[in-house]
């Protein structure tokens, strides 16, 4: 029998670690992509490498990407599974919604925010799409309400948010029926409890 696989992105902390952790609850392999590699080792830890494959993965990196899921390919088939991707969740991303005024917001700083939440997911459903197909799969871009309404000094994240709920429609009428892609908008969100020990409130 086939085990449902899933590649959660920013999967090491917070929303995407809980995704992670119900996806195996429920009996899913899953593979999670995060660029802290402290908090994807302290992930590693908690289950059995048949079921969980953690990658320190910068996600804006082509190249990162690209042998990622080079990776995942083979670590299914050192598992007995087959190739093939049930579902994609694009999670990663700069957490801090605060760039600062815009008068004083460097062009650097900016593009960060753009490439880990868009970048990256064009980079990570780019590689997916060959085995969603296979499977019949899903994407699950998660956006934020404040592509829709802002506070102050948030225009790089709300910018990149926007971007990513205007994607996620694209692509839904690029790649159905085949592939389903819907993105989720959270508020504010408490994930302390998923955060690594590090970062965990006291």
């Amino acid at each position: 029998m086939t085990i449902p696989l899933a590649i959660i992105t920013g999967g090491a902390q917070g929303i995407g670690r809980a995704t992670v952790e119900l996806l195996l609850t429920e009996g899913w392999r899953v593979a999670a992509l995060d660029r802290d590699a402290e908090a994807v080792a302290e992930l590693d830890e908690t289950h059995p490498a048949a079921t969980l494959l953690t990658m320190v993965v910068d996600v804006s990196d082509e190249l990162q990407v690209k042998e990622a899921f080079h990776h995942l390919t083979n670590w299914q088939r050192e598992n007995d599974q087959s190739t093939g991707v049930d579902l994609l969740v694009n999670n990663a991303g700069l957490a801090d919604p605060v760039c600062g005024p815009i008068e004083e917001l460097a062009l650097a700083d900016w593009r960060l925010w753009q490439e880990s939440h868009l970048t990256g997911a064009f980079l990570c459903t780019r590689a997916a799409v060959p085995g969603l197909r296979q499977r019949q799969g899903a994407i699950v871009n998660i956006a934020s309400t404040r592509a829709l309404q802002s506070e102050p000094h948030c225009e790089s994240y709300a910018a990149a948010k926007g971007g990513l709920l205007s994607m996620t429609h694209a692509l839904a009428v690029s790649l159905g029926p085949d592939i389903r892609v819907n993105a989720i908008c959270p508020g504010w969100i408490e994930t302390g409890p998923w955060q690594k020990a590090g970062g965990r409130a006291r």
